[in-house]
């Protein structure tokens, strides 16, 4: 039994799998949208194609997102039920992870508006929220949430030792935002090649 909690390719587990790459997807989606937003609008960027195709994009991935739920919802009436010390676990680090992004946004804002700098406020907190993704591609076994934070946290001190000001408000926003975008990406090919392999 012990064997079956850890075993990554366990039906009960890959559904669960399943649901959470959905909601993972559908949470970096918005999140991508209010960064990659940010980030046109202080370009003024909300220009002809611009919008239209900023918008189909965002709505594209919230519906894919929200079928991937769907779709691991069904799977898992399929199989029994991941064992609760399991979930519990997942559960624990997870909130543990999301409780120190908020205690490291909070400390790097402060930083900066003591440094009378918010444009390092949005470098930093970027980079903060790419640092996140690192604990969570071990907690859910998703080796692209690594990848993504790694690359967000190398673009945003790219982007640090490169820009100032507006310039750098723009930058990181808008790379943060596409960055995120890949992540929901991402989650709903590792979701589609679960559910191929369940059946």
């Amino acid at each position: 039994m012990a064997q079956r909690k850890k075993d990554p390719m366990d039906p009960s587990f890959q559904a669960e799998a399943v649901i959470s790459a959905g909601r993972g997807a559908l949470i970096v989606a918005l999140f991508g949208a209010g960064w990659l937003g940010w980030g046109l609008g202080q370009a003024r960027a909300f220009t002809g194609f611009v919008g239209p195709g900023f918008g189909f994009v965002e709505l594209l991935l919230l519906a894919c997102s929200i079928y991937v739920i769907r779709k691991g919802r069904l799977l898992r009436k399929r199989y029994p039920p991941m064992p609760a010390c399991t979930r519990q676990a997942i559960r624990k680090s997870f909130l543990l992870v999301v409780f120190m992004e908020v205690v490291g946004l909070l400390l790097v804002w402060i930083l900066a508006n003591r440094l009378h700098r918010p444009d390092l406020a949005t470098d930093w907190c970027a980079m903060v929220v790419g640092l996140h993704f690192l604990p969570l591609a071990k907690i859910f076994r998703a080796l692209h949430l690594g990848v993504i934070g790694i690359l967000m946290t190398l673009w945003c001190i790219l982007c640090w030792l490169l820009f100032r000001s507006n310039a750098l408000v723009i930058s990181v926003t808008v790379g943060t935002g596409i960055l995120l975008w890949v992540a929901s990406v991402s989650a709903l090919f590792r979701a589609r090649k679960i559910v191929h392999s369940l059946q």
